[in-house]
């Protein structure tokens, strides 16, 4: 399994970003052997673009931010990857945490408990 992770450093000790438009990597960890791959973010990439990566690598799910861009977060819902809010929690926190079934859901742009639409 793989989960993508948007983060304020390129390393697993590094914060998770508080917004998905505003990271500074993307790491991306192979589950259980917590091996990964750094993407940077480019200046040309956009909230969609990333999110369209993001599935091509095929991540089943991204610990990251509140998301500002409601067409990012479709793409990401639509293609069932489960978005994980992880603020304030290092990298390695929040996969541990995601682990336990205890990191928060992302279960609408809003950021609110409810469901909308079919994207849960």
């Amino acid at each position: 399994m793989k989960i993508a992770l948007t983060l304020n450093g390129n390393t697993l000790e590094s914060k998770v970003s508080d917004n998905y438009d505003t990271y500074q990597y993307l790491l991306v960890v192979s589950l259980p052997d917590m091996s990964s791959d750094i993407i940077t973010k480019s200046e040309t990439s956009s909230a969609k673009t990333v999110a369209q990566e993001i599935i091509n690598l095929n991540c089943e799910g991204i610990i990251t931010g509140k998301f500002h861009s409601q067409e990012a977060f479709d793409i990401l819902a639509d293609a069932c990857v489960t978005r994980y809010l992880g603020v304030g929690y290092t990298g390695l926190e929040a996969l541990e945490l995601m682990n336990k079934r205890s990191l928060p859901l992302i279960r609408n742009f809003e950021g609110t408990n409810g469901c909308s639409g079919d994207h849960h």
